[in-house]
């Protein structure tokens, strides 16, 4: 079965590379819709840095914990005193803040629950214990950045080689996602299930080939999803197919572009950001081989060096975060899975996909 591996350890004994202790990671604390902050804020500044070649590689993620935020992650160039980097991002931020604050706070009572379902799931009860307590979770204060250090997520993602191969895909995530947020209606719903769609499907079949593969990768990412944050949507399953009855063969169509392109076969239809996202994936793929093979990604649970294993683990969290950065929720991911799963089913039994 297919798991997102969680992070289990500190750094591999192989010691991370001098890169790792360059990196700075500034949380910003806004209760509101936090893609204009990204449009206007976050890609502003790192467009001026990369400008003036003060960063050599950034990305972003959407997060929760104590409150709603946005964690920018920036790796200053090497010989760049990370002071100035660290400075024209607060500034930055700062001015932001000043000019487009979230206007509503968030509800501590309301998301005190969720936020403790989310913690226990994501890091256990014995985290909750020595980092809360009883007194439980508080929130940071909205409008505010906290400069953090950051965390590499070396049992997730591989050890050493494989963050660092994550952080690579990450920034051409991140440069993918605030370009969709500035220029497509992500704030429709409609828009933003179908552009997550139409990514996941492109970097599926990228990774797996077949319809098979990954119509049963699909089923193991939506069980794992439902199960780890005991999201009871068997009850929502037949919704599921009736809204896949509605839209079966638009998706269908939808799901066949993607896979075309990922495999190789892309047409002049095909828009420029499809074909760079199915080359960079088919690319990314190829890295996670070369790693495997090498003997080179370890995990929590241990090494891996089987190619098709190593690729699913992987898979999974780098599907995961393109749909955070994206804004989709884990409830939209289970629904996303079921009927992108239920697409290529039907695609492979009319003869449409192999």
């Amino acid at each position: 079965m297919t798991t997102i591996v969680r992070d289990g350890q500190g750094a591999p004994a192989g010691g991370p590379t001098a890169a790792a202790a360059r990196w700075q990671a500034t949380h910003v604390h806004y209760a509101g819709n936090a893609d204009p902050m990204i449009v206007h804020g976050i890609a502003p500044l790192v467009r001026d840095l990369r400008e003036r070649g003060l960063v050599e590689r950034w990305f972003f993620i959407k997060y929760w914990l104590e409150g709603p935020h946005v964690r920018l992650r920036l790796l200053p160039a090497a010989g760049v005193d990370p002071e100035l980097v660290r400075s024209e991002t607060r500034a930055a931020l700062t001015a932001f803040l000043r000019r487009r604050p979230a206007l509503y706070e968030a509800d501590a009572d309301g998301l005190a629950d969720l936020y403790h379902r989310m913690f226990l799931a994501e890091y256990g009860q014995e985290r909750w214990d020595e980092t809360y307590g009883e007194s439980g979770m508080p929130l940071r204060a909205n409008n505010s950045c906290h400069e953090m250090p950051y965390e590499r997520e070396y049992g997730r993602y591989g050890g050493v080689a494989g963050v660092e191969l994550a952080e690579w895909h990450f920034e051409v995530s991140s440069d993918l996602v605030a370009g969709l947020l500035r220029t497509t209606n992500v704030h429709v719903r409609t828009v933003l299930l179908g552009l997550a769609a139409q990514l996941s499907a492109t970097m599926c079949f990228s990774f797996l080939g077949t319809a098979e593969r990954v119509a049963k990768f699909l089923d193991d990412y939506r069980t794992f999803w439902e199960t780890t944050y005991q999201e009871n949507s068997d009850e929502y399953h037949e919704s599921f197919d009736k809204s896949y009855a509605r839209m079966a063969d638009k998706l269908a169509e939808r799901v066949a572009a993607a896979a075309e392109v990922a495999l190789d076969h892309a047409s002049a239809a095909d828009s420029d950001a499809r074909r760079g996202w199915a080359s960079h994936c088919a690319d990314l793929r190829d890295r996670v081989a070369e790693l495997a093979r090498a003997g080179a990604l370890e995990f929590s649970r241990g090494p891996v060096a089987d190619v098709d294993g190593a690729s699913a683990i992987l898979l999974s969290s780098y599907l995961h975060m393109t749909n955070n950065r994206l804004g989709v929720s884990i409830l939209d991911e289970i629904y996303l899975s079921y009927v992108l799963r239920r697409a290529v089913l039907d695609l492979a039994g009319s003869g449409a996909l192999r």
